[in-house]
């Protein structure tokens, strides 16, 4: 699991048939600044486009752990299912997996610059 950084971009127009979507507002994410910067070109161009805000957000992409350091399996009753606990942090965030056998697990992990905080 990472964190990645896209860009969230509203895209208001003054009336649905200015649009090329045919709707009055459009939400995208683009990865980056690129593609960010093309829209805003696009947007600024437009006369009918009466507002373009944007923002960069955090997304937690990949795939979760499904076992262990040990390799139990994460699935199943409450008998093997792990603790789940959430470290807050300036990088948006440690997921904290505990096995009942003593592996602890933290995704993704945490790196130079992170401050995770255990409650």
């Amino acid at each position: 699991m990472e964190w990645r950084t896209p860009w969230h971009i509203t895209v208001r127009w003054d009336r649905a048939d200015n649009s090329p979507a045919g709707v009055t507002v459009v939400e995208r994410l683009v990865d980056s600044a690129t593609e960010l910067r093309r829209l805003v070109d696009r947007a600024r161009a437009d006369p009918h486009v009466v507002a373009f805000p944007y923002r960069q957000v955090r997304e937690l992409v990949g795939e979760e752990p499904d076992r262990c350091g040990a390799g139990h399996i994460y699935a199943g009753g409450s008998a093997t299912r792990p603790m789940r606990d959430w470290w807050p942090c300036r990088c948006g965030g440690h997921l904290v997996i505990r096995c009942r056998c003593g592996d602890v697990r933290v995704e993704p992990v945490v790196a130079d610059g992170c401050d995770a905080r255990r409650r």
